[in-house]
């Protein structure tokens, strides 16, 4: 039998290419008793939403006609059937211990594992259910439910890492699966990975297929990445086919502001508050708002919010904003401080308290909350100059020249930037049109205003490979992976072109940072099993569709290399 070869090993671009996400199959179960477990898990699908969480400690007493069967036939079936009429009147507990006994007398049911954990789960044994689900998709990996409740247990318990795989695996069954969806998306955002979410999210959104949280999601990526025009059309289209959501109206006006169209996003929070007179963070938002224009609404509001919430260190940090703005710097200092109090780790406090510390002529105080806002992340350019000049009046000239030239430095950063987006707009633009040249020449320009951005890379990059420049489309990517070099996506492509080249060690390293950077990429992973075949690292390379699989169940290409693999390297 000939080893695998590049001849007959798809590239591994190509075998994506083949790989796309399978629809929810019905349960397959083929051992004896196949009709009786299809039966049990068909009534288990109506019991999902009636298991109540956990309960006080009840008597488990079966109804006499089940305890009469039980005594003359104990088996499986009558065990379950058992498990569901204590789900069915709220004993988790119970019902646990009942498919307890389902699944010890038969361990391959799949559905009987998933009720046992879903059981565990409602008694409030969560980590107890993560054996019993694992099970469950042992035998059967494309019971979707169980896919998504151990991805949500292992979620809750700080394990965001397996949970992705869960989810993964729920959306290779379901596309539109809108809770693997909406929390997937959210661990790629708290990731950084936001060109993974574009790159994913966005055709969903123009097929209108995404839930108000996954918009959300998105139009947070967009922002992220500096497209606030199309984070803004987004969250419209999103708020005409919701319009009573009040966190699109939220994220919607946010954006705003970051477009400094404020009176736009004023009126649209006004007209939410008085439609939630008792939502507290839309009043603190529309305040903001109304504070950033000037508007003189925003005192009044900020009293009443005052008086109801005292303590609230938002509303505080925001009466000291009006207070400073009226030119009363004492009261602006006490608010910032109270507000400081109750939340020590908001940077804009500390800076404007370092602004008004310096109105007031206490600059050595000021230098502290200046530098303390630097340090929490406040990058605005003017807290450089406002630090500056609390240095120059202590008589620090040297440090004030310093923060002085990062001033400079900072303000060019920004204007650069918002050029770039500009820039980067009109390649998105010319992309979409099928014009790769102008779009690469777009980007180019884009990333000459902003070097240190990688998506901006990375749209070069795949701008230049439609246009054929391999080797410009490698430097791109060199640039993307220097500036991020955790961005999964830049990395298989670099993989990719390794891989071309016949550059295979160099292209597993690049693989496999980014299956290192995104455990859930199974793309990426299946470039890696292909590779490592070529290399006839069988071993590694089985772990590596092993991980497809799980992601992707019925993935063809890792069956078809899985296979092949078998009759090169048979197992024992």
């Amino acid at each position: 039998m000939p080893g695998l070869t590049r001849a007959n090993v798809p590239a591994p671009a190509i075998l994506w290419d083949t790989m796309r996400p399978a629809l929810r199959l019905a349960a397959t179960w083929l051992p004896v008793g196949a009709a009786s477990r299809l039966r049990r898990g068909c009534l288990l699908l109506s019991l999902v939403s009636t298991l109540p969480r956990a309960l006080p400690a009840q008597t488990c007493a079966p109804p006499p006609p089940l305890a009469i069967q039980l005594r003359s036939a104990p088996t499986a079936d009558a065990f379950a059937q058992l498990g569901q009429w204590f789900a069915r009147h709220n004993q988790p507990a119970c019902a646990a211990d009942a498919w307890r006994r389902a699944v010890a007398l038969d361990p391959h049911s799949a559905p009987d594992a998933y009720a046992l954990g879903l059981s565990l789960d409602s008694a409030g044994k969560p980590q107890q259910a993560i054996a019993p689900l694992h099970q469950s998709l042992q035998f059967d990996p494309q019971l979707i439910d169980a896919h998504l409740l151990l991805a949500t247990i292992l979620q809750q318990a700080g394990d965001r890492a397996a949970a992705e795989v869960q989810w993964r695996a729920a959306l290779a069954l379901d596309p539109h699966a809108s809770l693997a969806i909406e929390n997937l998306s959210r661990d790629l955002l708290a990731d950084g990975n936001y060109a993974s979410v574009i790159e994913w999210l966005s055709p969903l959104a123009s097929a209108r297929q995404l839930t108000v949280r996954a918009a959300i999601h998105l139009s947070v990526a967009y922002v992220k990445s500096g497209l606030l025009d199309d984070a803004a059309s987004l969250l419209h289209e999103t708020l005409v086919a919701h319009p009573g959501s009040v966190p699109v109206v939220e994220a919607f006006a946010a954006v705003r502001v970051l477009q400094s169209r404020v009176d736009p996003a004023a009126k649209m929070l006004s007209a939410a508050a008085i439609k939630h007179p008792g939502d507290l963070q839309l009043h603190i938002l529309l305040l903001r708002a109304l504070a950033l224009e000037r508007n003189p609404a925003a005192g009044p509001l900020a009293k009443r919010l005052l008086a109801a919430h005292p303590h609230q260190w938002e509303v505080l940090y925001l009466a000291g904003l009006l207070q400073q703005q009226a030119g009363n710097s004492a009261a602006a200092r006490l608010r910032y401080q109270e507000s400081l109090v109750r939340n020590a780790g908001y940077p804009d406090a500390h800076f404007q308290l370092g602004v008004v510390l310096e109105s007031l002529g206490e600059n050595d105080s000021a230098a502290q909350q200046l530098r303390q806002a630097i340090a929490l992340g406040y990058r605005s350019p003017k807290v450089y100059y406002e630090l500056g000049r609390a240095l120059h009046a202590l008589g620090e000239s040297a440090e004030a020249h310093s923060q002085f030239q990062l001033y400079q430095q900072a303000q060019q950063a920004e204007s650069n930037e918002t050029l770039a987006a500009a820039k980067s707009g009109l390649g998105d633009q010319a992309s979409a049109a099928g014009s790769y040249q102008q779009a690469a020449a777009d980007y180019h320009q884009a990333l000459d205003l902003d070097p240190r951005e990688p998506l901006l890379a990375y749209k070069l990059a795949m701008a230049l490979e439609k246009t054929g420049d391999r080797a410009g489309e490698r430097a791109a990517l060199e640039q993307a992976v220097h500036s991020d070099p955790r961005m999964a996506a830049a990395q298989n492509q670099l993989g990719y072109l390794d891989s071309v080249a016949d550059s295979t060690n160099s292209a597993i390293h690049r693989f496999q940072l980014a299956v290192q950077s995104d455990p859930g990429y199974t793309k990426a992973w299946m470039n890696l099993a292909a590779e490592l075949c070529l290399e006839s690292r069988w071993r590694e390379a089985r772990a590596a569709l092993a991980h497809v699989l799980e992601l992707d169940p019925p993935s063809p290409p890792a069956h078809a290399l899985l296979q092949r693999l078998n009759e090169i390297d048979p197992q024992p």
